[in-house]
């Protein structure tokens, strides 16, 4: 892969991988407000110190507004990258457009692209090389 494709390919790949980012980050924040609201187990096996509990419940919930902060900051971000792409690829009528739509914006497998495409696999991998060398003019 030359280095225009890889650029491509990384810009392309943080869209494709967003749904995954986006869905840790909402389940941290759950978790701190889960924490922050005194639910969990006693413990048993810790020295019997008594110790406040607003602390913790301070410290994860402004851990949580930090996330979530974090969370609508790159919400914007991907969707903005993810806009580009589709005016981009909007401008193009072939297979490298409906790869990209494919695989990276609607999170399809290799094999699914041929499918859709109407190829042999070795063929989606063609494709993908054009379509990445033809997105990489874009960037």
């Amino acid at each position: 892969m030359k280095e225009n494709q890889r650029k491509a390919d990384s810009y392309l790949s943080q869209i494709r991988n967003a749904s995954k980012e986006l869905t840790e980050l909402i389940f941290q924040i759950d978790f701190l407000r889960y924490k922050a609201s005194g639910a969990g187990a006693i413990r048993y096996d810790k020295d019997r110190v008594q110790t406040s509990p607003s602390d913790m419940m301070c410290e994860a919930l402004s851990e949580a507004v930090f996330l979530e902060g974090k969370l609508s900051n790159r919400h914007k971000q991907l969707q903005a990258m993810k806009e580009h792409t589709e005016k981009t690829i909007a401008l193009w009528n072939d297979n490298n457009a409906r790869f990209i739509e494919i695989y990276y914006l609607n999170h399809g497998s290799m094999t699914e692209v041929a499918d859709r495409i109407g190829c042999t696999s070795r063929s989606a991998y063609n494709i993908k090389f054009r379509a990445l060398e033809e997105f990489s003019k874009h960037l």
